[in-house]
């Protein structure tokens, strides 16, 4: 277990993390894992568009996923936090906000003018934390229609 004063280490992910990163996913997604997650994963880690940043302790203890689009609303690029996932029994330790740290870092070398992050409206926990990070409610619905 992580304790207060160890040393985290926050890197970008290779395809080769995700056997290691999927327990992680498992949890934050119910289980609910498509056949195409893994080739996804891949290409996160692969492109220059998306990135997975994990953080570890002699284990995975959380993930970033994040990608970078053009926005018109924005007139220009905008960094999206896709999914956040600390390993519970490492919760309240700074994992997450270190997480964050280091994408909006990536996103500024990016160019983005902004970074959006969507968050169930009913997990205050959640909601919570971005407050604590600067983020503002957003205040827009978002529409889904798959296809």
């Amino acid at each position: 277990m992580l304790e207060k004063g160890e040393k985290l280490t926050v890197r970008c992910g290779t395809p080769e993390d995700f056997e290691r990163c999927l327990p992680l996913f498992e949890e934050f997604y119910h289980g609910d894992i498509g056949d195409n997650f893994k080739e996804v994963f891949d290409s996160f880690t692969r492109r220059e568009k998306g990135c997975v940043l994990i953080a570890e302790h002699r284990e995975v203890v959380g993930i970033l996923v994040g990608s970078y689009h053009l926005d018109i609303d924005w007139e220009g690029k905008v960094a999206k936090i896709q999914a956040l996932i600390v390993e519970r029994k490492h919760r309240k330790k700074g994992i997450g906000k270190k997480l964050v740290n280091h994408f909006l870092h990536k996103a500024r070398k990016e160019g983005c003018c902004a970074v959006v992050s969507r968050v169930n409206r009913k997990n205050q926990v959640a909601c919570s934390f971005h407050e604590k990070l600067g983020f503002k409610e957003a205040g827009t619905y978002e529409f889904l229609l798959e296809l």
